[in-house]
């Protein structure tokens, strides 16, 4: 049956070379759209996009209008020159990241969190930080890592898959929001999205945490519905959050903590590496700054944080 007007919709998957699978209220139908319409169309339709959407048949409808989108994971694509950057958006609208970095086996490197971190306030996508394991025993300077990201701000939430701990409260975050799990291989993140929704670590692909080797079912990007409301981000090509790079100027205002001397340095294009007069650089000697987070920036900003 065609509807008679537009119908706001959800791209939640694609088929190349047609994005053919829409959410249109009140239930998830499978449309393929009609790619003349492409051209007409200001940017390109990406997965978590809202559309407007007007059915023609039962199996065919006209994208009219993409939505604005609220916030974008995107890319240099591989079309791009050094002459002309093409950035390629992987995911639309996605609401937060669960960051899962494992208290031990293996132990955590928060110079990759911080990594991760600066790539989501980059894109201005709400940071979750799990630390996962918890049955494991750690050491102590976990514990004081996570009090600095608390403080800093970050919702920190510790979950065990193996003892529950943690499972109801990590389930609670993400109802009504579409959210990306990332993280290094072995943290734990299939064995965390198991025990949220049973089977779902299967549908996405996650990390095998037996060969840390991913298992894609799906060459582009998909979002899965939760049970308990919401939806979970898949996306071969946006997983390893760690490979992704940021424009050395835009670096500082990813950390936080920088962002209150921002402008105070002497030189105007400082980047609070080694230049004279930097506001960040006394900071730190004053010890307002943490000098781990620091030294992450100064690596993420030589390249050296991978």
């Amino acid at each position: 049956k065609a509807f008679a007007q537009a119908q706001s919709a959800k791209s939640v998957g694609k088929s190349r070379p047609r994005y053919d699978k829409m959410l249109t209220l009140p239930k998830t139908e499978r449309i393929e759209h009609r790619d003349a319409s492409t051209n007409l169309l200001p940017v390109r339709l990406s997965v978590g996009d809202f559309v407007k959407l007007r059915q023609l048949d039962d199996s065919t409808g006209m994208i009219e209008e993409i939505l604005p989108r609220q916030s974008a994971l995107s890319r240099k694509d591989a079309g791009s020159t050094t002459k002309k950057v093409i950035q390629q958006t992987m995911l639309a609208n996605l609401d937060q990241v669960v960051l899962v970095f494992a208290t031990a086996e293996p132990e955590p490197h928060f110079g990759m969190l911080d990594r991760y971190l600066a790539i989501c306030e980059s894109a201005e996508i709400r940071p979750i930080i799990c630390l996962n394991k918890v049955d494991l025993p750690h050491a102590s300077y976990v514990d004081e890592a996570a009090a600095l990201y608390a403080r800093l701000g970050y919702t920190v939430i510790w979950t065990s898959p193996k003892t529950g701990v943690g499972i109801d409260n990590l389930r609670n975050l993400l109802k009504e929001r579409t959210t990306l799990f990332s993280g290094p291989s072995g943290a734990g993140k299939s064995s965390l999205v198991n025990a949220i929704e049973p089977g779902m670590a299967i549908k996405t692909g996650l990390v095998s945490e037996a060969t840390g080797k991913g298992k894609h079912t799906t060459t582009g990007s998909q979002l899965y519905p939760l049970s308990g409301g919401g939806w979970l981000a898949d996306s071969a090509g946006i997983r390893a959050l760690a490979a992704w790079n940021i424009a050395p100027e835009d670096l500082a205002w990813c950390f936080v903590e920088f962002r209150p001397y921002l402008g105070e340095c002497f030189y105007s294009d400082c980047l609070h590496n080694e230049e004279e007069g930097c506001a960040i650089r006394q900071a730190v000697d004053d010890k307002v700054i943490d000098e781990r987070r620091y030294t992450s920036y100064v690596r993420i900003l030589s390249g050296e944080e991978r």
